[in-house]
């Protein structure tokens, strides 16, 4: 399995299309928790303006890709609008995501870089500005595939670091992270990741810890309480996870859920069941 596919197993990328047409003027887009945004630009110029940093300036048709919840606004240029398609980015849940690590607050990629994609923003594009009917779900499902591409791209142009995705993609490592990603309920500890890695004990906790960027059994945990997230979504009961997850009961899962995430997995459910 590949290394990108190997992460999808356990964390789940959905889009939202919510915005298409051209920008006259400013937009503003708020933080909405667990969210990231895409943005493709299909006419510049334009300026995207942040609350913390400096502004940037787009030049030319681009992807704009915010993986973690960032407030940021749009502002076309005087006397110039920009067309563009916005969506949301639900990229699994919770902590220490592989898939939003190692990457900028902000990707943009022009998309003259991207120049095996014309077909997809074609259809994009065609979906957006035009009003056929099922148009809703097909933009979805065309904007989750190309989301997929654009962490192709990003893996291919050694764009994300210091992540699980830096982990698979480095020899030395490879093994345990794909070990831990192919069973995260096995009983591993420091000793049995680092053989697989075929590295001392020492060596491999530090260099772990230097190419995924956090220690190997805090990432395995955080795998784990990621993966206990999505079954509980999905109608498994605590019961049924725990020794799934590699828990020896219960109290001792819902123990560490509550540490890491600051609630019990009832209460955490709660308030993020998926809608029937």
């Amino acid at each position: 399995m590949d290394k990108l596919s190997s992460l999808l197993r356990n964390f789940e990328i959905t889009t939202k299309v919510f915005g298409y047409g051209t920008l006259c003027g400013e937009s503003e887009f708020d933080i909405q928790p667990g969210l990231g945004h895409i943005h493709i630009i299909k006419r510049a110029p334009l300026e995207i303006i942040f609350k913390d940093r400096k502004s940037m300036f787009i030049d030319d048709p681009s992807v704009i890709f915010f993986p973690k919840p960032t407030a940021h606004a749009f502002k076309s240029l005087k006397d110039h609008g920009a067309d563009m398609v916005c969506a949301t980015v639900s990229i699994g849940n919770g902590i220490q995501n592989p898939l939003s690590m190692g990457l900028p607050e902000v990707l943009v990629i022009p998309i003259s870089q991207l120049t095996d994609f014309e077909k997809i923003f074609d259809l994009l594009y065609q979906e957006a500005f035009d009003d056929r009917c099922g148009k809703q779900q097909a933009i979805d499902h065309l904007m989750d595939y190309l989301i997929v591409r654009i962490y192709r791209f990003a893996i291919q142009e050694n764009l994300i670091t210091s992540s699980a995705i830096a982990g698979l993609s480095d020899p030395k490592i490879a093994k345990a992270v794909e070990a831990i990603h192919r069973n995260p309920g096995h009983s591993w500890c420091l000793d049995t990741l680092a053989c697989e890695a075929g590295m001392s004990r020492a060596r491999f906790a530090e260099y772990f810890k230097e190419r995924v960027g956090i220690a190997p059994i805090n990432y395995l945990t955080e795998l784990r309480i990621n993966v206990a997230m999505r079954r509980l979504q999905q109608g498994k009961s605590i019961k049924s996870l725990y020794g799934e997850l590699g828990y020896s009961s219960a109290s001792s899962f819902t123990r560490v859920f509550l540490q890491k995430i600051g609630m019990s997995p009832k209460a955490w459910l709660a308030n993020n069941s998926i809608p029937d």
